[in-house]
């Protein structure tokens, strides 16, 4: 790790980590944005942020800041750092903010047919075809739970895409929605109870974004 990135590491740990108190954050907030007021700093530190592939170079609490701050800033990372950093963390807010920073910049304008195996983002294409991984499902032996284990890892992925709810991350839900695989039905049956949690006016959206009849009025 470069000395800039380790001392960048140091301050934004002390910045987000609610461990070291309040005044300890604010204080390090402050003595960041000097920094950054730096003549070449800035600079410096995109060009690192870019480089970086070491998902152990800050805690869980920095990455998501920094990740946040690359996004105002305009800055991309490193797919395969994100994609392990998505993996790692099970926190909605901080996926959804992994994927807005991979999404954002992209100009992908999918079809509403187009099939997970074609899709166009390399990114949103990888995850999807991570959370199907059926390697382990085709194996006689595999255990009910660890089925479902494996279905939760897609169900996790649509939540998130429709959280974030650009077009682009739809056109992904849509595809894998569409994508049949064993956990198939079992994906949408999850939508169907999720859609159930939401209000209609949100319930309806999703039904006309993702081309799926999910309002129980619309229904009957």
């Amino acid at each position: 790790m470069s000395e800039l990135l380790t001392l960048a590491r140091d301050y934004i740990d002390r910045m987000v980590n609610p461990s070291y108190g309040y005044a300890t954050n604010e204080d390090y907030s402050l003595r960041f944005a000097q920094l950054l007021t730096r003549e070449g700093f800035e600079s410096s530190l995109r060009d690192e942020i870019r480089a970086s592939h070491d998902a152990d170079a800050l805690t869980s609490n920095g990455w998501l800041w920094l990740i946040q701050w690359a996004r105002t800033r305009r800055i991309e990372m490193d797919e395969d750092l994100l994609l392990n950093l998505f993996e790692e963390w099970s926190s909605l807010p901080a996926r959804c903010a992994i994927v807005d920073l991979a999404t954002y910049n992209s100009e992908f304008k999918p079809r509403p047919d187009t099939q997970l195996s074609e899709f166009p983002h390399r990114f949103l294409g990888r995850l999807m075809r991570g959370a199907t991984q059926t390697d382990d499902l085709e194996k006689k032996d595999r255990r009910s739970s660890e089925r479902l284990r494996l279905t939760a890892r897609a169900e996790s992925v649509l939540l998130v895409f429709l959280q974030v709810g650009t077009p682009l991350t739809l056109a992904a839900a849509t595809a894998l929605l569409r994508y049949r695989w064993q956990g198939h039905d079992e994906l949408s049956e999850y939508l169907s109870l999720l859609a159930e949690t939401v209000d209609p006016e949100t319930r309806d959206v999703w039904g006309r974004q993702l081309g799926i009849r999910l309002s129980r009025e619309s229904q009957e």
